[in-house]
């Protein structure tokens, strides 16, 4: 396995005569070589506000609620830079596919200025809305305070959070999955040591509290773009510094907002959605809030390798579908599905049948255990289904069609988990919400698998509406 996950890190550097075994490799062993080093980034990545969630759960009740309040608008930040990421996986993954190396490196400079514009317009932005926002909630007065100070920092090192994410995408596209994973390996290892140092302030430091948690993220992302920065200097890179190949292009920006355009509506369903069903909450007190926290954060801790899987499908997808090898593209995305169904089964077992158990992974508090118990059994019963909604989406984005890829989870997140919330609620108090976010997953994802069933058979039916350079420029499929 480590020969071969080398191998495919050569797609992305210059290694003499190793191929692109993303093009050429036996399915199934390129698909899991992907995953493996991506699943574990991913898992990284929720890790992060794992360690917050664990230290502050022992810090205070109102600090743990306060975080779970401030998601939803902390969040924004993620979900540019969750955009920003996939339409350059996309567009990286079919310019390597179409073979065009001159344009890979001219990307590089056209993502540089615009995460670095996103990330001037996010800051004073979110400074100036975040505190209305947060009030508005109607939270208890300590939860609420907690949570502005939290959203501060986060607002104020936003360039720190969107670079090493969007470059690190980069990095994906051209089929290296493995650097970015030892990027967040870094910044999570600063992150573990410098939590409890900055929320409890022992010795000479201070006691953040809350505002500590977020400190080191701050710190932790600031390592993790110093990393990224330095590895664009590689030559062996095939994207990399190179100031000959910049010219300004209208083209590459347009093939990249075809995806990132429509994914950043997507992406913002996720807070959105957490900030309707959080308001919803809030009548039934902070330990449905403080639940409700704890247990989204367990359930992306479940969910998030296979969200690796289908990212790892997308690289394959956009790479084969621009170099014309329909028939590959339809055998990742099977195989995508059953791997992702599969691996979502055996993460889910273990919290359906112990609830209380992984909740208490995040708080020691009893009441707030009892209030999340169903949430975590139910929903955790239903999150295959939300797997499929992710597997949709990403084919799409593959092969540019960014229009399509945002419906599976703008549905699913703005219309039918709120809804679902809203009748469960209505009809059995707060166990009867997490059965109504159950129940919205089950018909998403059911809805998902079929309009992917029926995408994939036109898209084996019809002969290629462009040859594979096109395709690679940007224009979406069909």
């Amino acid at each position: 396995m480590t020969s071969f996950l080398a191998r495919l890190r050569a797609s992305g550097l210059r290694e003499p005569g190793a191929g692109n075994p993303i093009l050429e490799g036996p399915v199934d062993r390129t698909l899991l070589g992907l995953s493996v080093p991506m699943i574990m980034a991913m898992v990284l990545v929720t890790a992060f506000g794992l360690v917050d969630m664990l230290y502050l759960g022992r810090y205070s009740r109102e600090a743990m609620a306060a975080v779970s309040l401030s998601f939803p608008i902390a969040y924004l930040i993620h979900s540019v830079a969750g955009a920003l990421g996939q339409g350059a996986t996309s567009l990286v993954s079919r310019l390597v596919g179409g073979g065009d190396d001159r344009q890979l490196r001219n990307f590089l400079w056209h993502a540089l200025i615009v995460t670095g514009a996103f990330a001037a317009v996010i800051t004073p932005l979110g400074l100036l809305l975040a505190p209305a926002a947060l009030r508005r909630m109607g939270a208890e007065p300590g939860v609420t305070e907690g949570a502005i100070l939290y959203t501060q920092v986060a607002f104020a090192s936003s360039a720190f959070s969107l670079l090493p994410m969007v470059l690190n995408s980069l990095f994906r596209g051209e089929g290296d999955t493995i650097y970015p994973f030892k990027v967040m390996a870094v910044a999570l290892a600063l992150n573990v040591v410098l939590d409890p140092l900055f929320i409890f302030g022992p010795g000479p430091f201070p006691e953040l509290g809350v505002a500590g948690a977020a400190v080191t993220t701050a710190i932790s992302f600031l390592f993790a773009t110093l990393m990224v920065l330095r590895e664009l200097r590689n030559p062996r890179r095939r994207v990399r510094y190179d100031r000959a190949a910049w010219s300004w292009s209208p083209a590459l920006l347009r093939g990249w907002a075809n995806v990132s355009a429509p994914a950043f509506v997507a992406n913002l369903s996720m807070p959105l959605s957490a900030y309707v069903i959080t308001d919803m909450l809030t009548g039934y007190g902070t330990d449905a809030i403080a639940a409700f926290g704890a247990g989204t954060r367990l359930l992306s801790f479940v969910f998030l390798p296979t969200l690796g899987i289908s990212m790892s499908m997308m690289i394959m997808v956009g790479q084969n579908h621009a170099a014309g090898r329909r028939d590959r593209v339809r055998e990742t995305t099977l195989l995508t599905l059953r791997y992702a169904l599969i691996l979502m089964g055996v993460l889910s077992l273990p919290v359906i049948l112990f609830p209380a158990w992984a909740l208490r992974i995040f708080t020691d508090e009893p009441t707030v255990i009892a209030a999340g118990v169903g949430l975590a059994r139910w929903v955790t019963l239903a999150r295959p289904m939300l797997s499929i909604v992710n597997i949709t989406a990403f084919w799409f984005h593959a092969q540019g069609n960014g229009l399509m890829g945002m419906l599976p989870n703008f549905g699913m997140r703005v219309l039918l988990e709120p809804a679902g919330v809203w009748v469960g609620l209505k009809l059995g108090a707060l166990q009867g919400g997490w059965l109504g976010m159950a129940g919205a997953d089950l018909v998403g994802g059911a809805l998902c698998l079929a309009l992917l069933f029926w995408r994939l058979g036109a898209y084996m039916r019809d002969a290629p509406a462009t040859a594979p350079k096109a395709a690679a420029a940007g224009a979406p499929s069909r």
